[in-house]
């Protein structure tokens, strides 16, 4: 039986439990498991095992990026362009992204929807399906359906031709419906809208409330009912504060937090996702202004309000969960650098930063008991990496040195 097991050992192995790094590290898989965890001298290989030599690298969990956009074409900038491509060649685009996540070591990422003619999550399960069996190679896929409000982020942002092409949801009752049809169609998350957004034109602003705290609470009330979580696109002040107040489970980019909404999400322990990345991909790759338009926060520039408030929260404690926002302007593949912007613009080590990408992301989705850290019993998700994060986090951002990804026991990738 012993051709079942596989062993990597032999590099520094961080677990993501939080306990400190062990030199000569071992995990020990069998099957899509892991059966053992720990230095060299307290795991046993058994003999005849498939050995991966990771001396001189670095274990650690498969990484989890829980806010993407993978059905959106990448390239052009056009407008109508990008929003207008029939849902079967989004689709194929989904699919080269999902394994362009893994090959950077992604091995969980969470959707949050395309702009589709609608948006019950349909075409997401499908994938998220077809990764399941096998049928496409790619990152594990949690994905979501959206209950939208009328004149909210994801009405507005859509060209005007494909509004009034999907079920919008107004009031108690149809949020309701709305979330049980999203339900019906199997996703993994509701999706929402607590305010207007940066994208698009003049009437979507991030000022601009969506929806009420009572619709709010109708929806994570039916969605929990399910078994499903619940996030929310919040950038204003007063949208933030009602997603904390409704319970959303995870608020998406969080980007004017005061002291009162921050208080509010820690006492319920909730997440928030800061989405770092476009803003900062826009101006130091692109040469482009930070934003679309020139949309304020508080008085104050987007990103400088958006940073303030990700600072804010850091310092009080609120638990924070990696999310890069990739599948606009930002590209499926480049998802470390979110991390290295956590070390550069927050202030954390790269061991903080990596936390966000695994074991509080795993707990984000409700899923820490199988994966998220490298421990015995748990899916064998990890990679092996040509350097130490812990000491640079940006050489994750090199992925020819993310020398192999291990989802579910399987090398899906292997550089070495």
């Amino acid at each position: 039986m012993s051709e079942i097991f596989t062993a990597v050992k032999g590099g520094l192995l961080w677990d993501g439990t939080g306990v400190n790094p062990i030199k000569d590290g071992v995990v020990l898989v069998e099957g899509p498991k892991i059966v053992g965890v720990g230095s060299s001298r307290d795991v046993e290989v058994p003999e005849g095992a498939n050995i991966i030599d990771a001396s001189g690298k670095t274990v650690i969990p498969g990484l989890m990026d829980l806010h993407v956009h993978i059905f959106q074409m990448i390239g052009p900038l056009n407008y109508l362009e990008r929003f207008m491509i029939p849902n079967s060649l989004s689709l194929l685009y989904a699919v080269k992204h999902a394994r362009q996540l893994l090959e950077a070591g992604f091995t969980t990422c969470r959707d949050l929807v395309y702009p589709f003619p609608e948006y019950t999550g349909r075409d997401a399960v499908a994938l998220r399906t077809a990764l399941e069996q096998g049928l496409v190679s790619g990152c594990r896929l949690s994905v979501a359906g959206v209950v939208t409000s009328t004149a909210s982020h994801l009405d507005v942002i859509r060209p005007m031709p494909l509004r009034g092409t999907h079920i919008t949801a107004d009031g108690v009752d149809e949020v309701r419906k709305m979330t049980r049809i999203c339900v019906a169609e199997q996703v993994d998350w509701i999706k929402t809208t607590t305010t207007g957004g940066m994208a698009g034109g003049f009437t979507n602003d991030p000022n601009f409330r969506n929806y009420s705290v009572e619709e709010l609470k109708v929806i994570v009330e039916e969605a929990h009912g399910f078994g499903l979580r619940v996030a929310s696109h919040s950038e204003g002040k007063f949208g933030c504060a009602n997603a904390a107040e409704a319970g959303i489970d995870t608020i998406e980019h969080a980007s004017e937090l005061d002291d009162d909404t921050i208080d509010v999400i820690l006492k319920k322990g909730l997440y928030t996702v800061p989405t770092l990345a476009p803003s900062y991909y826009r101006t130091e790759y692109l040469g482009l202004p930070s934003q679309y338009l020139p949309k304020k926060l508080g008085g104050k520039p987007f990103d400088e309000r958006h940073l303030e408030s990700q600072k804010a929260a850091l310092e009080a404690g609120v638990k924070m969960v990696m999310g890069t926002d990739c599948g606009h302007v930002f590209p499926p593949g480049r998802n470390a650098w979110e991390l290295q912007l956590y070390v550069e613009k927050l202030g954390m080590s790269p061991g903080e930063a990596l936390l966000l990408a695994t074991r509080n992301a795993a707990d984000a989705l409700g899923r820490l008991s199988e994966l998220g850290t490298l421990e015995t019993g748990k899916t064998a998700d990890l990679i092996v990496v040509d350097g130490n994060p812990l000491e640079d986090i940006g050489v994750l951002q090199e992925v020819d040195r993310v020398k192999v990804v291990m989802k579910e026991g399987m090398v899906e990738v292997d550089r070495r």
